[in-house]
């Protein structure tokens, strides 16, 4: 029976804001009006040509059309609206959150509120007025997850635009990067409670079903040793016994390549996680998205936006039926078990006493237990009234290391490769052990710490502590008793691992890790690299939440601060930020605090006067959510050599190791001042040559500049670049004294032109 069909003003154009002006320049618009679906039994939305007037795709830019025609279109067809076709050339993304608004009050639900209070980019109210919609600036990982209420798109989708903005937001299109990780990360928490409860699922109906394979087999009347033989020869497979239909899936999923081709011959493989990418134009008329058949499960992102039950996912016996003329779910099983070459008998097929009825699955878990009983099965969960306090009571913020490290979080420190985060995070280990300012970052205390690097051996990490002590002055009392070493090459620790039945806690290495922190009285640890401290897909968020989540529990429950030290990808000599952290975006939004390295750019080395400009880098906030960011946000520092002394004989050809061991130590460095060994007599006379031989120009690119003269006073080259850096700084600084004033005056033509001159005369 049909519901009413949703009531809207007839379409009457969009309201002038810049992010609807910006969205009008390109001509990939579309139509759309309310039509009835039969098959999803509700009102849908299918874009309209306004070419034409028949259905348009998100995927044939022959069916979009500039915003003009496509207004005029819904217009003249007293249509519902117009909307905007998302492509990867744009490199904007779309969000929609569905059902998060009250039509009536226009209150939104707590958790949208907060999408909304970010403010980073243009958000406007949906067609129904019950859900939201943000256009965002750059493309970002894609979800869908209808019990979420969240749908992250970048490409083969068009969003309805209304024009209704909401107050408070952005009228641009911005980037929204802490919008996207907590969207994100919502879809992802709430996908990963769905397959809990799925795995609960599965496995009590695993248990009922070796239950009533133990009762028919004890009914059964006795039989000879042989036949019991041959039966259990004949009915041998996995320990899932009885269950066929499972165990099929699994050893479906287990060889992809074996059946997928077979279907989709254009399936295109991802080497780096075993999966099959099936593109909609394969997968014949009505759908628009792909289809991903993955070891660890298969989604069917056509029917997962229709609405569908289980959110588009789908076993390999579900995909057979599809897209095989295999008529039940029998059929579907033979076929792919003479793909994978298996017997049906071995993998637990008992002919006409199977259940012809099929499986009955959800992402290829089978399903039998009821919703009571999966309830049952949960954690439970309850509600903390809030507790008042008097404000002057609660315990401060225990920060260990500036504003960066602090007891009970986890924060990270992220660099390409071979910039010098090992080295910055090991002087501050050091730091916090000895309670010394070593390199400009400033411990709270004398700490206990713990450094775990997974790659160097322990005879490495010797090396770059003794040289860093040599360095830093540090003596043996000064860190006896607290600095801890490790190395994963004798000690490895990996506290998670990734199978195709999920992310798997490694409890004893935790629990481990733990008792030792507490033994020893640990305040800090230290793991570098991230990477060597589990085993799950770097570009999995929902394993890598769960890996930083681990930390944080285990920084929680041990009240130390942890650091994490990550790799970037590679940026191409771009800056790099915190966003370039490699894998997943989970490990930035679980920190508390982030910092990013960039090693000197050349157009920097020039204007400091540098030459060996990858000796040096520097260190930004990127991120921190506990504290306000520092007024001046970079810190520098230099990489020494220190020579350990260990070397052979020097008058010895033939040894090369006579030179001893030269390790490199970070040191803290300043950017050159422009007023160091600038006296009060050196800026007179830089007064004096510009009066006596001016009028000069403001624009450094003019050839009457006025850095000219002051050059000239003060010894210095114009056309050195490291020079001419210096005199504009010095020179903002004297017009910002007054010791020199801009003037407005005209030059050779007649225009307008900045002229600089002497303002106050510098004194004694």
């Amino acid at each position: 029976m049909r519901t009413p069909k949703p009531e809207l003003p007839p379409f009457a154009g969009l309201p002038d804001l810049p992010a609807l002006r910006e969205l009008q320049s390109r001509p990939k618009w579309v139509a759309w009006e309310y039509t009835w679906n039969d098959d999803r039994g509700l009102w849908d939305k299918p874009p309209l040509n306004a070419k034409n007037g028949g259905l348009g795709s998100t995927t044939n830019a022959a069916t979009w059309a500039p915003y003009d025609a496509a207004a005029a279109f819904a217009t003249q067809r007293v249509q519902a609206g117009v909307g905007y076709v998302l492509s990867v050339e744009d490199e904007q993304s779309g969000i929609d959150l569905d059902k998060c608004r009250d039509p009536e009050t226009g209150a939104f639900q707590p958790w949208a509120q907060v999408a909304i209070d970010f403010a980073e980019t243009y958000t406007e109210i949906s067609p129904s007025g019950r859900g939201l919609r943000f256009f965002v600036r750059g493309l970002v990982d894609g979800r869908k997850v209808d019990a979420a209420q969240v749908e992250i798109y970048t490409g083969g989708r068009y969003l309805t635009v209304t024009g209704r903005h909401v107050p408070g937001t952005p009228t641009e299109i911005r980037e929204a990067p802490r919008l996207i990780a907590y969207l994100q990360e919502r879809a992802d928490q709430i996908r990963a409670a769905q397959k809990v409860a799925a795995d609960l699922a599965r496995d009590q109906e695993r248990k009922k079903a070796e239950k009533r394979a133990e009762a028919q087999a004890q009914e059964q009347p006795r039989q000879s040793t042989s036949e019991r033989a041959s039966a259990s020869a004949r009915e041998r497979g996995p320990r899932e016994g009885s269950d066929f239909w499972r165990t099929v899936n699994d050893r479906a999923l287990a060889n992809l390549s074996a059946w997928v081709t077979s279907i989709f011959p254009g399936a295109r493989y991802q080497s780096g996680t075993g999966a099959y990418r099936v593109d909609q134009r394969d997968l014949g008329e009505g759908y628009e998205e792909d289809l991903s058949l993955h070891p660890d499960g298969i989604r069917d992102f056509g029917v997962g936006d229709m609405g569908d039950a289980r959110d588009g996912a789908r076993s390999p016996i579900d995909i057979v039926k599809d897209y095989l003329p295999a008529n039940d779910p029998a059929a579907a099983a033979m076929w792919l078990c003479e793909r994978i070459g298996a017997r049906p008998e071995d993998l637990g097929w008992k002919g006409g006493r199977q259940d012809q009825a099929g499986p009955r699955e959800t992402g290829g878990a089978t399903q039998g237990t009821s919703a009571e009983a999966q309830a049952e099965s949960l954690p439970t969960f309850k509600a903390r009234p809030f507790v008042w306090a008097d404000p002057a009571t609660i315990p401060r913020r225990e920060w260990v290391l500036e504003r960066h490290l602090i007891r009970k979080f986890i924060s990270v420190t992220a660099a390409p490769g071979g910039v010098g985060k090992s080295s910055l995070v090991l002087a501050d280990g050091l730091a916090m052990a000895t309670g010394r300012n070593l390199i400009g970052h400033h411990p709270h205390g004398r700490f206990k710490v713990l450094i775990w690097n997974g790659e160097d051996p322990l005879e490495e990490m010797q090396r770059r502590i003794m040289a860093a002590c040599i360095q830093y002055d540090i003596g043996q009392e000064d860190i006896e008793g607290h600095l801890f070493v490790n190395s994963g090459r004798d000690d490895p620790i990996v506290i998670a691992e990734q199978k195709r039945d999920g992310v798997t806690i490694a409890v004893p290495v935790v629990e481990a890790l733990k008792a030792t922190i507490r033994e020893n009285g640990i305040d800090v640890v230290q793991i570098d690299p991230f990477v060597s401290c589990h085993a799950v897909n770097e570009n999995d968020n929902g394993a890598i939440d769960r890996v930083a989540k681990l930390w944080g529990k285990i920084a929680d429950e041990t009240g130390c601060a942890i650091e994490l030290v990550h790799h970037t990808r590679k940026t191409g000599g771009n800056e790099t930020v915190m966003e370039d952290m490699r894998g997943a975006v989970a490990l930035l939004s679980a920190a508390r605090s982030g910092r990013i390295l960039n090693i000197m750019s050349g157009e920097e080395a020039e204007r400091a006067g540098v030459e060996q400009r990858r000796l040096y880098f520097r260190v930004d906030n990127g991120k921190a959510n506990l504290a306000p960011p520092p007024t001046d946000r970079s810190s520098w520092f230099k990489m020494a050599s220190v020579d350990l002394g260990n070397g052979g004989d020097p008058n010895d050809s033939f040894d090369f190791n006579a030179g001893g061991d030269s390790v490199g130590v970070v040191t803290a460095w300043q950017w050159p001042d422009p007023l160091a060994n600038v006296t009060t007599a050196d800026l007179r006379a830089a007064q004096t040559e510009v009066r006596a031989t001016g009028p000069w120009r403001e624009n450094v690119q003019a050839n009457d500049w006025v850095g000219k003269p002051i050059a000239r006073a003060l010894g210095l080259d114009a056309g050195d670049k490291a020079h001419r850096e210096k005199i504009k700084r010095l020179l903002k600084i004297w017009i910002e004294n007054g010791m020199f004033v801009v003037v407005s005056g005209t030059n050779e033509k007649g225009r307008p032109t900045p002229f600089v001159e002497v303002g106050a005369w510098a004194g004694d």
